[in-house]
């Protein structure tokens, strides 16, 4: 009796140890929450979630001087469907978003959104984005459909996705603004597309989504299945080109978004079609850095407020040797403003203009902070904003 007890104090005091060796770790040496799901991956199951939240201060000028803070929740799970159903090459994906706060927009008044993060005019919004299956055929075809944002597929890249402000995040954002034509994460409505792989360098996409212009308002919990009689289409083509030059990489796209939709122009008449066209250019100058461009444009200035912007940015990993984790990047954007837009406002302004300089600090593989400072060239949105300066700073993880 004495032994079995004697053993049993020297088990508990061993766990005991043990259980402190392991809590002692810091937070970032823990398992992570989904750490442990290898064997679910197996079985084609693969859950996600992220943490971003970003906070912003317009120090001066635009229309008043304010801060605002903003979080966003994005989760949701891949399922790899062959593993699961035995359904080959395919694969479905669910996800949701949860968004707080109100951005400095308002306060700064610039055609862009100095904070990519927003929870909208009610200041919180739940939506369920992303309900969609994608199938592969004969190893160079892919189709997906279901419930999607443009931008997964078109009119994007990562290297946008670095920018606090919407001028760069995201897709081309003039093909969202007074007569939308696409629309980005966290927005779904119906599409799909049919995508071409030709070769490792060269691809062709081609895709059709469910378009309107109250997508705020009326689809906004992303719940709301229906295809209304006032909805339009957006048809997307686009061709991707991802060379090596110089033995380093880049990737070169060129695209048409054409939308069958009843727009109402400035003036008060009535447009049906509105075409654009946009591309792309990315290239790893040196080791690390990586220079590009972008823009998109359309004809159409009676219907479109920004009917040409062009932008470009800078992202160099590693520009410190001591911290070859961390990204500086520097970005502009040029918006061209139509006449039409700003004649139906009263204001007379033919441009904003709106640059970026932000560094990532890596703290770990799945934590980030990025400071950033923005300055925005004669906001276009309030008549008579002064040029507004924003500081701002970028906290995000993954789980």
């Amino acid at each position: 009796m004495k032994k079995l007890l004697t053993v049993t104090i020297i088990a508990s005091v061993g766990l005991a140890f043990a259980e402190e060796v392991v809590n002692t770790k810091s937070w970032y040496e823990q398992d992570r929450l989904f750490n442990r799901h290898e064997d679910m991956e197996e079985s084609g199951i693969s859950p996600f979630l992220y943490f971003d939240s970003i906070y912003a201060a317009n120090v001066d000028g635009g229309v008043e001087t304010d801060d605002q803070f903003t979080a966003q929740v994005y989760a949701g799970v891949d399922l790899d469907l062959e593993k699961l159903l035995g359904f080959e090459d395919t694969v479905f994906k669910i996800s949701m978003v949860n968004r707080q706060g109100n951005g400095i927009a308002g306060d700064v008044g610039g055609i862009y959104d100095p904070m990519c993060i927003n929870g909208g005019p009610a200041g919180q919004v739940a939506w369920l984005y992303q309900v969609w299956v994608e199938k592969m055929f004969c190893d160079d075809w892919a189709v997906k459909l279901g419930r999607t944002s443009m931008d997964e597929d078109f009119a994007n890249d990562d290297l946008y996705r670095y920018s606090l402000s919407t001028a760069i995040n995201g897709p081309i954002r003039s093909m969202m603004l007074e007569s939308p034509q696409i629309y980005s994460f966290p927005l779904a409505l119906w599409g799909g597309r049919v995508k071409y792989s030709l070769s490792e360098e060269h691809q062709f996409q081609l895709g059709a989504y469910q378009i309107n212009d109250s997508i705020w308002d009326d689809y906004v919990k992303g719940t709301d299945w229906s295809w209304r009689s006032d909805d339009g289409v957006t048809i997307m083509a686009q061709y991707d080109w991802t060379p090596e030059i110089f033995d380093r990489p880049s990737r070169f796209y060129f695209g048409i978004a054409d939308s069958v939709y009843d727009y109402t122009d400035f003036d008060g008449g009535e447009t049906s079609n509105l075409l654009r066209f946009y591309g792309h250019g990315a290239v790893e100058v040196i080791e690390g850095l990586k220079l590009f461009a972008f823009g998109a444009y359309t004809a159409q200035d009676e219907t479109a407020a920004v009917p040409l912007q062009l932008s470009g940015g800078a992202n160099w990993k590693g520009l410190f040797p001591c911290r070859p984790d961390d990204h500086t990047m520097a970005f502009i954007t040029y918006a061209g403003l139509s006449d039409d837009y700003n004649d139906a406002r009263g204001v007379d302004t033919d441009e904003e203009m709106v640059f970026e300089l932000g560094h990532r600090v890596q703290i770990i593989p799945s934590f980030y902070i990025q400071p950033s400072v923005q300055y925005i060239s004669t906001p276009a949105a309030a008549a008579d904003a002064d040029d507004a300066l924003v500081l701002g700073a970028w906290v995000g993880a993954a789980f």
